[in-house]
């Protein structure tokens, strides 16, 4: 196995499976009314994607999703901080009793995204939780799928 994909310590055909459901996801997010930006620079807009499909979310629509939602509320992913002393921590997700928990979820799969892309799944030489990144993206995948089919006009350009 190459020593890359060694160190995600998850299959790499989940790991993959789950950044092309996530891009073609923002694809779909910008190709419809959730793109926000200027004539620089687009982006997806998350949030704004979050606040329309939360009445049509239904955490219970399925035993997966049921599963995948428990999972990431009560072992939310965890985001990088340099600390004072200039070492890499970890702090734990903080619950914002004023959002939904869709918009919750989303952000949790957006972190867990970023720390898959981005390295942050594990300090060198710090608490190493087995399975915990494998667990992470499995129900994060999980619930991006069922974003995708929550608005009409995104599951058509996610589907295209």
């Amino acid at each position: 196995m190459d020593t890359a994909f060694r160190h995600l310590h998850m299959p790499s055909e989940l790991a993959c499976e789950f950044l092309a459901v996530f891009a073609r996801m923002e694809y779909a997010l910008k190709a419809t009314r959730f793109a926000v930006g200027n004539r620089r620079e687009v982006s997806a807009s998350w949030d704004r994607f979050a606040n329309v499909a939360n009445e049509r979310f239904y955490a219970e629509s399925s035993e997966d999703l049921k599963v995948a939602v428990e999972y990431l509320w009560n072992s939310p992913p965890r985001k990088q901080f340099l600390s004072e002393g200039g070492r890499v921590r970890f702090r734990d997700f903080e619950i914002d009793p004023d959002q939904s928990q869709l918009h919750q979820l989303i952000l949790m799969v957006r972190t867990v995204r970023n720390n898959l892309f981005h390295g942050g799944k594990h300090i060198p030489d710090g608490e190493v939780e087995p399975g915990r990144n494998q667990s992470l993206v499995h129900y994060s995948l999980i619930l991006l799928r069922e974003c995708t089919q929550l608005v009409d006009d995104v599951r058509d350009a996610y589907e295209l």
